[in-house]
């Protein structure tokens, strides 16, 4: 089974032989600071649920860049959403609404009406499916 990390790794591979500088730049960048997860925690694999946490964390940093940069620098702002594109292909579908509600609704039927417990079930099942806010709201507005 091929996992996320690996995905990235021959996604780099590819963009350096393809002379896609950008691209392999921003993928050896990911890959390094995915790499040291699994290294600290006593050299192991990284998980899917990591990788989709780095890249949420790229995201952000870019919308932020983004957001910043607005039309002072169109050359720069160009590059970052270009980066954004190319990282965001390794994002999971995130759940919409309807979905999400469906998750926490079975989550509840095996752990209860317990704010803290819906949300870390949640947490695990469904790692970087879900918007948290969302799910934080839609479980206060079931749980009360």
């Amino acid at each position: 089974m091929t996992t996320l990390f690996n995905r990235i790794k021959q996604d780099q591979v590819i963009a350096r032989k393809a002379h896609n500088a950008l691209a392999a730049s921003l993928l050896t960048t990911l890959i390094g600071e995915t790499s040291v997860i699994g290294k600290n925690d006593g050299n192991r694999d990284v998980t899917d649920s990591e990788v989709i946490a780095v890249i949420k964390k790229f995201v952000k940093g870019m919308d932020e860049t983004i957001g910043y940069l607005g039309d002072t620098n169109p050359l720069a702002l160009e590059i970052v959403t270009t980066e954004k594109r190319i990282i965001s292909i390794y994002m999971p579908q995130q759940m919409d609404e309807p979905a999400l509600k469906h998750a926490i609704g079975l989550i509840i039927d095996d752990v209860g009406l317990n704010l803290g417990k819906v949300m870390g079930e949640l947490k695990i099942r469904y790692a970087g499916l879900y918007d948290g806010k969302l799910a934080s709201a839609l479980v206060k507005d079931i749980v009360g």
